[in-house]
């Protein structure tokens, strides 16, 4: 989820749930969770190789990821029809870095496919300080080197609140509108990383957040950053 993002055109297909092992310290930080435990995440795949998250909201034909998993063509498999990115989104800034997947047919809900809720609208920033938020996906489980895995994986990180994550010591201004910061900060380890982008950020049960970017993954002053979804909640819904 660096910051320079190379666009690449693809055919997209969509996997919800994840295999099961016994929990070992991996996202950064996390560990494998318990087969079908999150069963709204999508994983958008080239040529059957997964490069960005989703999740799959309770519209049920669409899913939401962030704007710079775009492409431009099209276990559970359901094609892309089209992706519609935010139209303000900004490639330099990344702010708005939002879209939603218009699938070309719904998912069948069951046991192992179930589509997670959205927040109400928000204008501001409206997660607490400190909150515990949880994020997933099938990103790099290494800072130093790549080790991406086969298995979904899932970390418990802080909301650290903009004023802080946009101070000196941190971000210095580059915390937009519309994203919010999570992590372990000053401390680091816990985070997520590349091949993580557009998956989801839970909290109380909700959608509330997408992987969007970071300076490197897992740094002490550097939390991730994060598309807010709640900010964007009535673009989503008109999409």
């Amino acid at each position: 989820m660096k910051k320079l993002i190379d666009f690449l055109k693809f055919t997209a297909g969509v996997l919800a749930a994840a295999n099961a092992m016994a929990p070992v310290p991996v996202i950064i930080g996390g560990n494998i969770v318990a087969e079908h435990s999150e069963p709204y995440i999508l994983s958008l795949q080239r040529s059957g190789s997964h490069f960005c998250g989703g999740s799959l909201g309770t519209f049920v034909s669409k899913g939401v990821t962030a704007a710079h998993c775009y492409y431009s063509s099209g276990v559970t498999k359901i094609q892309v029809d089209t992706f519609r990115r935010h139209p303000n989104y900004n490639s330099r800034t990344l702010i708005n870095d939002i879209a939603v997947l218009l699938l070309r047919s719904s998912f069948v809900i069951d046991d192992y496919v179930v589509p997670i809720s959205l927040p109400a609208h928000q204008n501001n920033e409206w997660m607490p300080n400190g909150a515990d938020v949880r994020v997933c996906g099938w990103g790099n489980t290494s800072s130093s080197s790549s080790n991406y895995p086969s298995e979904l994986h899932c970390v418990n990180v802080d909301i650290v609140s903009n004023s802080i994550c946009n101070d000196r010591s941190h971000y210095n201004g580059e915390i937009l509108k519309g994203m919010f910061c999570a992590g372990i900060l000053d401390v680091g380890g816990k985070d997520a990383c590349q091949g993580d982008s557009g998956g989801p950020v839970t909290y109380n049960g909700q959608l509330v957040g997408a992987t969007s970017w970071g300076y490197g993954c897992a740094q002490a002053k550097y939390p991730g950053v994060y598309t807010d979804v709640a900010m964007f909640k009535n673009w989503i819904d008109s999409q």
